[in-house]
């Protein structure tokens, strides 16, 4: 005999709280559980089709009501009458929303749930800001607003041959973040599908070789006798960026440790500056010997002192653009400079200057038996480059 429909009341189902099971007819079903925190109530729609039976879940009784739930047990009968499942007719319409979704999820949104996943594993800050800035620099004007499930080879060609031909490390970095992108939208559901921005097999057979391209241009340096006369001018100029290209000078350090540099690193009780393994390229920890003319330049900048705040709380584009006005060569030809100084001009040993450079000497070996980092022998070869730099004689 069909069972009966509509047995209960919305009072019932408002006032029991009983853990178990309450049967509404039709299949419906009104599930109540007890929490930590009380009862739950749901909805649960139970059938057979094909000779399977199925339980199905409705939703929960604060959200539905008693009239809503059965309205909903009726439409999945009809459409179990019909031969349909409800269960997988349901999961299509989900998947079919989420879909619908990922299509309005842009690359620059990608990009930006890339970078807030990746950040905290990442060695510094500044790689962060390296990420951001070159996405914006040259991917966001072309590829920003596009469907991050809709970019193609084409999308990715276009974007980067120009950039190729210019400046091919560049390119290459820029391909990598895009791959990286791409990857992360396709773990998340955005996107389906090869990835058009991978190099092996697929762009390797499209964009030129990189080594193919150009002749490697090594970062132009000063000329040493002109040293003096850069450091004069620039002892002249006003502002952070002045100050930090004082520091990235005479201490001959990365641009990237420099904008990096917060100030729980730097001792000037000790004339000390100890850039954390994290933030290296060697992936160690290098101690930095602050001449007096640096303790005196970093006593006088405006800062709260904040352990966790930057020195210096500019942008590597701005140190850039104050090179230029100076008609100087790059800010990483600095570096250069002091190891031809260094080299030609000082009394250091090859294993000093190499060492106040932050490079790894020798081979694995070597390494693994050289237990001192020079630092005595590195405070005064910086000493003296930094009275070359400033004039003294």
């Amino acid at each position: 005999m069909a069972s009966m429909h509509n047995k209960l009341s919305a009072a019932f189902v408002a006032r029991c709280n009983k853990p178990g099971v309450v049967n509404d007819g039709g299949g419906l079903y009104l599930s109540i559980h007890q929490t930590g925190t009380g009862v739950t109530k749901s909805w649960t729609l139970r059938f057979k089709l094909n000779k399977i039976k199925y339980e199905m879940g409705l939703g929960s009784a604060d959200l539905y009501s008693l009239a809503e739930a059965r309205e909903r047990a009726r439409h999945y009968r009809q459409m179990k009458d019909r031969g349909i499942n409800p269960i997988q007719h349901r999961k299509a319409e989900r998947a079919a929303v989420k879909a619908e979704a990922a299509k309005r999820v842009t690359f620059t949104e990608a990009a930006q749930g890339f970078i807030t996943d990746n950040r905290a594993g990442w060695r510094s800050e500044v790689h962060a800001r390296q990420w951001d800035q070159s996405l914006r620099d040259h991917v966001f004007p072309v590829l920003g607003p596009l469907p991050v499930g809709a970019i193609e080879t084409a999308h990715v060609v276009k974007l980067l041959r120009p950039l190729w031909e210019a400046k091919p490390s560049t390119a290459m970095k820029v391909r990598g973040r895009i791959e990286n992108v791409l990857d992360w939208a396709a773990a998340n559901g955005f996107r389906t599908g090869e990835n058009p921005a991978r190099w092996q097999g697929h762009l390797q057979n499209i964009l030129p070789r990189k080594d193919k391209l150009a002749t490697v241009k090594h970062h132009a340096a000063l000329p040493i006798d002109q040293v003096p006369a850069f450091f004069a001018q620039l002892t002249k100029t006003e502002g952070i960026a002045a100050r930090a290209i004082e520091m990235l000078a005479l201490t001959s350090v990365r641009v990237g440790e420099l904008l990096g540099a917060t100030w729980g690193e730097i001792d000037l009780a000790e004339a000390v500056w100890t850039i954390p393994a994290g933030h290296t390229k060697a992936g160690r920890e290098h101690c930095v010997p602050l001449v007096p003319h640096l303790v005196t330049l970093l006593e006088a900048l405006p800062s709260n002192r904040d352990p966790s705040a930057f020195v210096f709380p500019v942008g590597r584009t701005t140190l850039r653009g104050l090179m230029q006005r100076l008609n100087a060569p790059t800010l990483h030809g600095l570096r250069s400079v002091f190891r031809d100084w260094a080299g030609d001009h000082s009394d250091a040993s090859r294993e000093t200057a190499e060492a106040a450079l932050g490079h790894k000497i020798g081979d694995k070996a070597e390494q693994a038996y050289r237990r001192g980092d020079a630092f005595a022998k590195r405070r005064r070869l910086m000493e003296e480059w930094a009275q070359f730099c400033l004039g003294a004689r």
